[in-house]
């Protein structure tokens, strides 16, 4: 049995327009936790991350050919959605006895139109292990997953969460080493490589902006067995950094703490630091100094807005004291803070997004960044503005982009005009993120390479902003 995984790569130009210079690719931790289950049945797994290599399409499928593999395996974001279905077409023309599975959120969603469409044999929908587990060893899985009998799209019951995560086998990087140069921290440190590490699945809050994949459900590993994990790639590949993936780690102060006290107890930031994305409810000093003790470098907090307003259209359940003191405690103990804000939020007016970028730059966090809100499939605003008005080609999905406004779509929920906030977003990444301090800053710790990168992004979306300028006076003379 031969397996391939493709992690698909996104339209850079069209996804991050300027900031595509400051992207890098994060390990594909969809593809290590199924390979990891894949490999109690074959030991011919193929590894292609393109988001690494960036073949062309034509190369990707070539190399798919040359694999001819028994099951190609992608996970479908909306931003790769057009190329992953015209690579599936492809293989269905070259390779017709492969079989397709798909996973991930858009295919998720998705997952009876792709299979009558012929995209996939088989989409995998939430927790992919036990579904594709069965699907290897008997060709018929019992529960979550949509797949065609006897030409009809058949639907299994959902299936039921893994309760005890802890008995899932570590993630197979041994099948990603040619890769680990390339896996870096973002912003880059000056560790070797960058593992992605995933502590719990599931997130109990309800942001309107954000499709939970896995769940409401919060379940978490115990602490004994993600040390168990950060020691073993430590062991195994020297790994020195980890970035938790988790929507929510720390989950709350009392599990954080006890957390912490087994990473401290077992020396773990003696051997690796590590980065993380919470909640700003959930620090305060007393966690924050346990985090650094135990190895924390950086912690990204969804910060959303700089007005209660704001936080309350979005169901954020937060107030802006809470994240004036989440960043007062992880600056305290030299905890570095990247800000995540979104812009053109429900019902957000052009004051509330200048007083958001107020907001971000009186905090004076390490990074800010700044993106345009997308009603992704899956989530609130897009069963409530987008579900039943249009009819998308798969082509207009790589349209669904923080940082461009040529949407497939109108943004109902917003008055401000989609240009307007594709320049307050570049005044906000450039206000916020610069000053002669931050500068010096960033080379010291990051280097200068990716000062130089950063310097090229600000440029270019410099460039694109003058660009529209003219083009917006042109358009005024050719309509007088």
């Amino acid at each position: 049995m031969k397996i391939f995984f493709l992690n698909p790569l996104p339209d850079l130009k069209l996804s991050l327009g300027p900031y595509r210079f400051l992207w890098n690719p994060a390990p594909p931790i969809w593809a290590s936790y199924l390979s990891a289950i894949a490999r109690k049945y074959t030991d011919q797994i193929y590894i292609l991350d393109n988001c690494v290599e960036k073949l062309s399409f034509r190369k990707v499928v070539e190399r798919i050919k040359w694999y001819n593999p028994d099951f190609l395996c992608i996970s479908v974001l909306t931003q790769t959605a057009n190329f992953s279905f015209k690579v599936s077409k492809s293989i269905r023309e070259l390779l017709p006895n492969t079989k397709i599975v798909m996973g991930g959120p858009h295919a998720t969603y998705f997952a009876e139109e792709i299979v009558r469409r012929g995209l996939a044999d088989f989409v995998v929908c939430g927790e992919g292990e036990e579904t594709f587990e069965e699907i290897l060893s008997s060709g018929f899985p019992k529960k979550g997953a949509v797949f065609k009998v006897d030409g009809e799209v058949f639907k299994t019951p959902p299936r039921e969460r893994i309760k005890d995560i802890d008995n899932l086998p570590f993630p197979a990087w041994e099948f990603f080493t040619r890769y680990f140069r390339a896996y870096r921290a973002f912003p880059p440190n000056k560790r070797n490589f960058t593992l992605t590490f995933l502590a719990s699945r599931g997130c109990p809050f309800s942001c309107n902006f954000c499709m939970v994949q896995l769940g409401r459900k919060y379940i978490i590993r115990s602490p004994e067995n993600i040390c168990d994990e950060i020691e073993y790639f430590y062991d195994k590949f020297g790994c020195r950094h980890f970035w938790f993936v988790d929507p929510l780690f720390p989950p709350s102060k009392k599990l954080g703490l006890k957390i912490m006290e087994v990473m401290i107890k077992r020396g773990i930031s003696k051997k690796v630091s590590w980065d993380c994305e919470t909640r700003a409810d959930m620090i305060d000093d007393e966690l924050a100094e346990a985090m650094k003790e135990a190895g924390c470098e950086l912690v990204a907090l969804g910060i959303e807005g700089g007005d209660e307003k704001i936080l309350e259209n979005i169901n954020k359940k937060m107030k802006l004291d809470q994240i004036i003191s989440a960043v007062s405690s992880l600056k305290k103990y030299n905890i570095k803070v990247m800000g995540l804000y979104m812009l053109g939020t429900p019902g957000e007016t052009e004051e509330l997004t200048r007083k958001t970028i107020k907001f971000a730059r009186k905090l004076d966090t390490s990074g800010a960044k700044f993106s345009i809100t997308v009603p992704y499939p899956g989530t609130e605003l897009y069963e409530k503005y987008i579900k039943g008005k249009y009819q998308f080609k798969d082509e207009d999905w790589d349209r669904f982009s923080s940082y461009s406004v040529d949407y497939p779509y109108k943004m109902e929920w917003t008055d401000i005009p989609p240009k307007k906030l594709l320049y307050f977003q570049r005044l906000a990444n450039f206000y916020v993120n610069f000053s002669l301090k931050k500068a010096i800053r960033l080379i010291l710790d990051r280097g200068i390479f990716f000062f130089l990168d950063l310097f090229k992004s600000i440029f270019y979306s410099v460039v694109a902003e003058v660009e529209n300028f003219f083009s917006d006076l042109s358009e005024e003379k050719n309509q007088s």
